[in-house]
């Protein structure tokens, strides 16, 4: 299928928060120049393109109340088929060491580990996640800690499906992954059969709301490494999600965003009980206290 590429040019101090939300709401993106702070996205020439358009017109907008300039990014298009550049973000994908145990390689490189790592091989194709983000590297850091409870673990907004299979890798016993993107769940799916998980992830095209009426249980933790805005609007839903005195991890956190959404989680009876940051992202940690009613 052909691709409207989209050649983003924008203030360097908004690079990192144009990046995760084009990665995290579009087919795919790729770095063309980071430090003149250009970026090219890629959005499938099917139905509904001029509504993801005005989207994310609309986003960039939205983020000149925190970046100054961003109401004068500089846009282009043309077409191209998936093959232009599927091959421009390969050539920025290396193995990296993330934590004190999880090593994420491309499927294309065999990479010498050490005893006691774990070993994720990943395949982005057209969706978001390769660890190398900020925010991915937080959640990451998150379920080298929390995967050891062995437990059912979700991952909301799942992407390429890395954060669900690292959990299953780091020693949970189930894990239920979420995406609204067809090509995201595609993508995740395929990454949880090249690193022999099937047994443990279960990728569901769904909502986390529709996973939760659809017979998926709560969970004792959930990664969620989304956006403030999804992250503010989809508390009461992460609250449901998990067992009482059971944690959400989450990130994509923007530094202008992080009272937003602990305001929002407080609301829906969440409790930030931790907060880290990473090269101006935040991931908060949020506890669902036992016996506690949801207050929104």
């Amino acid at each position: 299928m052909p691709y409207r590429e989209i050649t983003l040019t924008v203030p360097p101090e908004a690079f990192d928060a144009v990046a995760h939300f084009l990665t995290a709401q579009a087919g795919g993106i790729a770095v063309d120049d980071e430090a003149l702070a250009r970026l090219r996205v890629y959005l499938p020439l099917e139905e509904g393109l001029a509504g993801r358009i005005d989207a994310l017109r609309a986003e960039l907008l939205r983020l000149a109340a925190y970046f100054p300039g961003m109401d004068a990014v500089g846009w282009t298009e043309s077409t191209v088929e998936p093959s232009d550049w599927a091959e421009a973000w390969r050539a920025h994908f290396h193995p990296v060491r993330l934590g004190r145990r999880l090593v994420v390689s491309p499927t294309w490189e065999d990479p010498r580990t050490f005893p006691g790592e774990v070993l994720l091989r990943l395949d982005p194709g057209m969706a978001f996640g390769t660890g190398a983000h900020a925010s991915t590297a937080l959640c990451l850091r998150a379920a080298e800690v929390l995967a050891a409870r062995g437990g059912h673990a979700l991952d909301v907004g799942t992407g390429s499906g890395i954060l669900a299979v690292a959990q299953a890798l780091l020693g949970a016993a189930r894990v239920t992954a979420v995406d609204i993107d067809p090509v995201a769940v595609r993508v995740a799916k395929d990454n949880v059969r090249a690193n022999a998980v099937e047994d443990r992830v279960e990728v569901r095209y769904a909502t986390l709301a529709d996973a939760l009426a659809g017979g998926c249980p709560p969970a004792g933790w959930a990664l969620a490494n989304l956006t403030t805005d999804i992250l503010e609007a989809m508390a009461p839903d992460l609250w449901r999600g998990l067992l009482p005195g059971g944690l959400v991890v989450a990130s994509g956190i923007v530094d202008a965003g992080r009272e937003r959404v602990a305001r929002a989680f407080a609301a829906a009876g969440l409790r930030v009980v931790r907060a880290e940051r990473l090269q101006g992202w935040t991931a908060l940690w949020a506890l669902r206290p036992a016996g506690a009613a949801a207050r929104a």
